[in-house]
């Protein structure tokens, strides 16, 4: 027996109820209710949003209504100057009566829209009886600038022009070449400026140590020699990589260098390519040229301080309203009058800023008054104007440049004048008291310096001693608005635990893995310079130790890391935290003094909603739940950055993007990141392996694993917002990526450089030991069929028709490659023995031949049992294997692996005290935020829970929990575009199951036993 009952609620979504044929008993009122009420109206995804440069923008409403099976059937919006117009008398747009069910992503169609100005927006809706309802709350948003005729401002900075690093070795792939004992390995080199290091990458076994000799010299292996040091006890990290690094004092002078190794002492090399990366260089062995090149990195000095630049302006009249129009790169922090201008953070979002730069619009209508008025803008470096030597190599971009500003204050004055002040060369610079700033690096901060210029961002400041600010090149990149959340930091976080391992040391633990910074408070003696090292693991010694195993990332290149340093005023309580590099870390590690000091840890990211609670009623799984939520917080600031410390890989990114659209409102954030993969595409269609700012770092391995995330994402967005004109925007693009894919392959087969990373046990190495060929074939049907559902979405079905059969062949190939029919096993051809992630991946795809399914799962479950119940998977298999198992009848054993306490183990983790997902499973993983291990949370909301998007913008949603046998209950409750999805179900004596279903939804439920019913809006309870 099953019944279901409906009570009368408030919701949100849409579609109609088709009932199904099972026993129902309704309670309800038989009188009609009241027509539909939209609220929570959004332009562009946002409520209200400031500065928005869309041509057409996209409006979007939920519904509240009373009864059950409520759903829209027409709507119309109206546009108007005024609100007061709203709704009887709109002058801008009136869309008229538009039969549809849609109610998100609604576009636009009226005349052109002037820059600088409110419009405001209503809509009514007709309900399913075809009744009109009341209109909405009026809503509003704002234009920003986005005719670049709107721009008088110049872009301004110190005018210096440092020459960049020199990185002889690009991201190609690296080989070691060995260094035999009496011989030595060179790199000739040319460098346009001065160099204070050299760094080195180099090759030295897993666990083993070596030790050489580096040296540099002027012009050749015979030159002049500046430097010599001795590298000791070079050990090799899971990679087999080691570092090396060769300070010079002082700095060698522009021009042609060799870098040299030799005095081999255990097994070293130096990681070189055979073929030539570099045009002003070459690599030797013994002193004579050879073909290829080594791995250098060569360190400038220090830039110079971080400037600040300032202006003052009279006003004629008060102020009716302004808004400031603000680039700076990398970072800016502006003040007005000497007070700050609203509270985001690390702002703009780094872009590749040749191509586009986002500005923010801040409203400072009530910073400003009549009469003498001051503008003020520190400069951090960030990511445009970095000078911290980076692995990935983002200090070497091709725009990479000293820190400049565009800054616009369009001021609107009670007389009705109007007033424009911009950024030009009567603006005033100074070095500021951030003497270093770094990406990676951290900062330095000069308190005494603020003083000697307290005041500078007010009017009446003497700033006699500054000199005229530059006008200067703007970095070549479109300016675009970006109306997004912000990056904002948090509340503090107070720490756990304090230890003193060394006289003069004091660690913080704060409990927790986070992104952000330290936050300091105390009474100190003037020049006292206290250094803060933040590290998300302590060393042997308690410490927190830079340059240890798996210390840190991007550790080939040594040096400084994660290091801020404040050098106090004195002669009162001082208060700082940074303003322009976050960090990754758990433990802040204080020296410098013995003063007392208070040290908060400030979160710091991307200042998204939380849309997904979720409860599962087993404590290993909701560790899984909430690690990922503490994970993607810290890996998210302004784009995916997949961890602290490291860039927009896709890679662990594409593991993510389904648990994040669940976990928070992601729509701003990965809009603006498929701009920057659009954007980075190569001509033939390649995308890189890193956006943005990922041109000098990716895109020259073939990894469907990692780029596919493109067409997924695209895909993935569609169905969370219902926005079609996301396909429609990037399909060229898709379409460009899916053909330079396909001719990639080799006999419709694809070697994914990455495979599947990581698995337990390590040997030589992340890459999993059966190689990339089958998850990367696999990921490029998958990446085909996403692309044929877009291509269904923008309407040419022809070209969805093609690449479902391109899918087809190529899943036969598949099948023909690595399914050993007679033993139903999937194998690739390295010999690795059985393979959880071969099989779990083809499985979860659902790319097994029909006849073939049941001995592939009776293996797979085999060799399961056969480890007891533990996961043998990396990065692919990992999110595979339990869809692989649940979705084929062994739901318990799903539950029972993603249980599991001992290594290899999330739970694992967990005991070792983790907070967040750690970059493998091994205790000694290098990272201890990375969001790989990330896909099995879908499955947790998708499985566990039981619910996913059948149509987009959840018009229709399918509840399927597959685990009511292996768990005793879970809830969840989804914040969708269409309104609040609650979901719980227990498993006592009988299942019960309650559902909150949003107007203009229609829940498709699927029971236990098979049986299924759809239900529209309203509160349902199923028992059964």
């Amino acid at each position: 027996m099953v019944e279901v009952s409906r009570r009368a609620v408030l919701g949100g979504l849409a579609g109609v109820a088709a009932l199904a044929a099972l026993p129902v008993a309704v309670r309800g009122s038989a009188t009609a209710p009241p027509p539909l009420q939209p609220v929570a109206l959004t332009t562009e995804h946002l409520a209200h949003p400031l500065g928005i440069d869309a041509a057409a923008p996209r409006f979007g409403w939920q519904l509240e209504a009373q009864g059950t099976d409520r759903a829209q059937s027409a709507y119309r919006i109206l546009v108007a100057s005024r609100p007061e117009l709203l709704p009887d008398a709109p002058d801008v747009w009136d869309s008229g009566v538009v039969a549809s069910a849609e109610q998100s992503a609604q576009v636009y169609g009226g005349p052109p829209l002037a820059s600088r100005t409110r419009y405001h927006w209503t809509v009514r809706t007709w309900d399913e009886r075809g009744r009109e309802g009341p209109a909405a709350g009026t809503a509003w948003f704002e234009t920003a600038m986005p005719d670049p005729q709107d721009w008088t401002a110049a872009w301004i900075g110190s005018g210096l022009v440092v020459p960049k690093a020199v990185r002889v070795l690009g991201p190609q792939l690296v080989e070691p070449a060995p260094l035999a004992p009496g011989a030595t390995l060179g790199q000739s080199l040319v460098s346009d400026g001065p160099v204070a290091a050299v760094a080195v990458l180099l090759g030295v076994p897993a666990g083993e140590t070596a030790a050489c000799v580096l040296s540099v010299r002027r012009d050749g292996p015979d030159g002049e020699l500046f430097g010599r040091t001795v590298l000791e006890g070079l050990t090799g990290d899971e990679y087999g990589n080691a570092a090396g690094r060769l300070d010079l004092a002082p700095p060698a002078a522009p021009g042609p260098l060799y870098v040299e190794l030799a005095d081999a002492r255990g097994p070293v090399s130096w990681m070189s390519s055979a073929e030539d990366s570099y045009a002003g260089g070459s690599a030797h062995v013994d002193g004579a040229a050879v073909p290829g090149d080594r791995w250098v990195h060569t360190i400038p000095p220090d830039p110079p301080a971080d400037p600040l630049l300032r202006h003052e302006f009279d006003l004629p009249a008060p102020v009716a309203s302004a808004r400031l129009y603000l680039v700076g790169l990398g970072c800016a922090v502006a003040e007005v009058n000497g007070q700050r201008v609203g509270d985001a953070a690390l702002a703009p979002a780094p872009t590749d800023y040749d191509r586009r730069c986002l500005y923010g619009t801040h409203d400072v209508g009530g910073l400003l008054r009549a009469g003498r008025n001051a503008i003020g803008v520190a400069l951090g470096r960030g990511f445009y104007a970095t000078r911290s030597p980076d692995t990935d190599g983002s200090d070497l971009a091709r725009w990479v440049g000293e820190p400049r500003l565009r800054a616009q204050l369009e001021i609107d004055l009670v007389d009705g004048r109007h007033v424009t002040v911009g950024s030009g060369p009567d603006w005033r610079l100074t070095e500021g008291p951030t003497t270093y700033d770094g990406v990676f690096t951290g900062e330095s901060y000069d308190a005494g310096r603020a003083a000697r210029v307290a005041g500078w961002s007010a009017p009446g400041f003497d700033d006699g001693g500054w000199r005229p600010a530059s006008v200067v090149d703007g970095p070549g990149g479109a300016l675009v608005a970006y109306a997004g959340e912000p990056v904002r930091a948090g509340a503090p976080i107070e720490p756990v635990a304090v230890t003193t391992p060394a006289p003069g040391v004091r660690v913080l633990d704060f409990g927790v893995v986070l992104a952000g910074w330290a936050r300091l408070r105390g009474s100190l003696p003037a020049g006292t310079t206290v250094r803060l090292q933040y590290g998300e693991k302590l060393g042997p010694s308690g410490r927190v130790e830079v340059g240890i195993p798996g210390g840190f990332e991007n550790g080939s290149v040594t040096g400084r890391f994660q290091r801020d340093e404040y050098t106090a005023a004195g002669g009162r309580e001082e208060t700082w935290q940074p303003s322009f590099a976050f960090k990754g870390f758990q433990y802040v590690e204080v020296t410098g003094t013995d003063a007392p000091l208070e040290v908060q840890a400030v979160p710091v990211g991307s200042d998204l909603a939380e849309t997904m609670q979720l409860r599962i009623e087993h404590p290993e799984l909701q560790w899984i739940a909430d690690a990922f939520r503490r994970t993607a917080r810290n890996s998210l600031h302004g784009v995916p950055d997949q961890a602290p410390g490291k860039l927009s890989w896709t890679t662990a990114t594409y593991r993510a993007v389904a648990p994040m659209l669940y976990q928070f409102g992601m729509a701003s954030v990965f809009a603006s990141w498929l701009d920057d993969i659009r954007l980075a595409q190569a001509p033939d269609g390649e995308i890189p392996l890193i956006a943005p700012l990922g041109a000098t770092a990716g895109g020259m391995l073939l990894t469907p694993s990692s780029t596919g995330v493109y067409p997924f994402l695209v895909h993935r967005y569609w169905l969370t917002y219902g926005d079609p004109t996301v396909p429609r925007r990037h399909f060229d693009a898709v379409r460009r990526y899916l053909g330079w894919l396909s001719g990639m392959l080799r006999d419709d087969l694809a070697d994914d450089r990455f495979g599947d990373w990581y698995p337990p046990r390590p040997v030589g190495g992340p890459m999993a030991p059966e190689g990339g060929t089958l998850v990367g074939t696999a990921h490029v049907i998958a990446s085909l069929r996403d692309g044929a559902a877009l291509a269904d979405v923008v309407g040419e079905p022809g070209q969805a028709a093609a690449w479902r059969d391109r899918a087809d062949a190529v899943t036969r190939r598949f099948t023909a490659a690595f399914l050993d029919a007679g033993t139903g096993t999937y194998r690739t051809p390295i010999d690795a023995g059985y393979r959880q992630t071969s099989n779990a991946v083809p499985l979860a795809a659902g790319i097994v031949p029909p006849e073939h399914v049941g001995p592939v799962v009776a293996n797979l479950v085999a060799d399961v049992e056969a480890q007891e119940r533990h996961l043998d998977t990396g990065a692919l298999g990992t999110g595979a294997l339990p869809y692989a198992l649940s979705d084929n009848g062994r739901a318990d054993l799903a539950v029972a692996v993603l249980g599991q306490t001992a290594y290899p183990s999330y739970g694992h983790l967990r005991a070792l005290g983790a907070t967040t997902f750690w970059e493998s499973w091994e205790d000694t993983a290098r990272g201890h935020n990375d969001t790989t291990l990330s896909e099995p949370v879908r499955w947790l909301v998708e499985r566990a829970a039981g619910i996913e998007p059948l149509e987009p913008g959840w018009a229709r949603f399918r509840v399927q929990p597959r685990v009511t046998a292996a768990l005793p209950g879970a809830r969840i409750t989804l914040h969708t575009v269409r309104g609040r999805i609650d979901l719980a179900w227990r498993r006592a004596d009988r299942l019960e199951l309650d559902l909150r279903v949003p107007v203009n939804a229609v829940a498709q439920v699927v029971l236990p036993d098979g049986r299924q019913r759809e239900l529209g809006s309203g509160e349902h309870r199923i028992e059964g």
